[in-house]
């Protein structure tokens, strides 16, 4: 018997290496044989589906957070292939609102991604693919644009500051400075969600008070990131996916002419997933928590949908469920199993998400034996 063990990562808990091996413990014996693939769907966990499927490496580097304080973070590099693997959240991600210093998404920005670019760049690559999911802020890809050497100015041509509060201010943009390395490179966005930019699905209305935007600031918020989306366009159409991130989507697409594709299928192609489950028995995915955002190209479902192309059975385990089953049973997930089998607080609940997750899967193995 062949197992496909692909969970995404638990967020805060487990990584989707720790949950495949989890699996590949309970499940592994002389009669079943486990193939662990590490999955993720261009947020937590990017880099290292690609490290390890690759068997890439680590580039340590030096850049700001979102709140500009300067440490140390890193981007997968694929030697052979000179490809880049950057995760958007690492440099801007929510985390690092997390405690009693919250600032308002209008004085963050997403500096530090385009620092992670200008490593990789230095770094050679001929490909870069960014992450984008998880992050904290709200710019516009302001700050990220910056960093790479592109001038927002105002009404009156100067200069603005790449944060959120100048969005409603920018009148011309000037790529007279960008690094001109960027020209010889493939952009490629891998993306979790498909939201546009402005709108009651887009980036401040979606997710604006996630990260700080208080109720009654949203429609100011949205005003100006209109105005930033009419002048990055410029007559343009506006697509999905500019939203993703806070809107960093529209600005790499925009002015670093990056091609957007779904995270999930990105890393599927690169793993060779759909070859890997054609040949197996039963596939077991996951992720923390399951919901309607999930059918947007979440793992579970991505992996469900390509398990029916060869009418096999996927078992799902995860942190939460919100909604019907039978939405997630029509989109590949024969059985969707939480984890938790205690009461317990959300903290407690991640904090022992492996111990979960190991007795979850020892009850599924034990019920498929007695179905044999």
């Amino acid at each position: 018997m062949k197992i496909i063990s692909a969970i995404d990562s638990m967020k805060g808990s487990l990584s989707s290496v720790e949950a495949n091996k989890i699996i590949e413990e309970v499940f592994m014996s002389e009669e079943v044989q486990v193939k662990k693939i590490a999955i993720a769907d261009g947020g937590e966990g990017t880099v290292e589906a690609f490290i390890t499927n690759y068997t890439g490496q680590y580039e340590q580097i030096s850049c700001q957070n979102l709140r500009g304080k300067v440490g140390t973070s890193f981007f997968g590099w694929l030697a052979q292939e000179k490809i880049a693997v950057i995760e958007s959240a690492l440099t801007c991600g929510i985390q690092f609102l997390d405690g009693t210093d919250r600032t308002h998404p209008s004085q963050t920005n997403s500096a530090g991604l385009g620092e992670s670019i200008l490593a990789a760049l230095d770094k050679g690559a001929k490909t870069i693919i960014i992450g984008l999911g998880g992050t904290g802020t709200v710019d516009g890809g302001m700050g990220a644009m910056h960093a790479l050497g592109v001038e927002f100015f105002d009404i009156s041509g100067n200069v603005l500051s790449p944060k959120g509060e100048n969005l409603g201010l920018v009148r011309q943009v000037s790529k007279e400075n960008l690094d001109a390395r960027v020209n010889n490179v493939e952009f490629i966005i891998a993306a979790d969600v498909e939201s546009p930019l402005t709108g009651p699905t887009g980036a401040v209305y979606m997710f604006g008070t996630q990260k700080g935007i208080k109720q009654e600031e949203l429609k100011t918020y949205e005003t100006m990131m209109i105005n930033y989306e009419q002048v990055l366009l410029d007559g343009d159409t506006p697509q999905k996916g500019d939203g993703a991130a806070g809107g960093l989507g529209i600005a790499l697409r925009k002015l670093l002419n990056a091609k957007m594709v779904r995270g999930f299928d990105l890393i599927a192609h690169y793993s060779a997933l759909e070859e890997e489950i054609r040949t197996a028995d039963l596939v077991i995915t996951g992720e923390g928590k399951i919901d309607s955002q999930s059918l947007q190209g979440k793992v579970p479902i991505g992996i469900g949908q390509i398990a029916k192309k060869y009418q096999l059975p996927v078992i799902a385990f995860v942190g939460s469920v919100e909604g019907d089953p039978a939405i997630f049973h029509l989109n590949g997930l024969d059985v969707v199993i939480p984890i938790v089998d205690r009461i317990s607080s959300l903290g407690e609940a991640m904090k022992n998400a492996k111990g979960n997750l190991k007795r979850a899967a020892m009850r599924t193995k034990q019920l498929l034996f007695l179905l044999k």
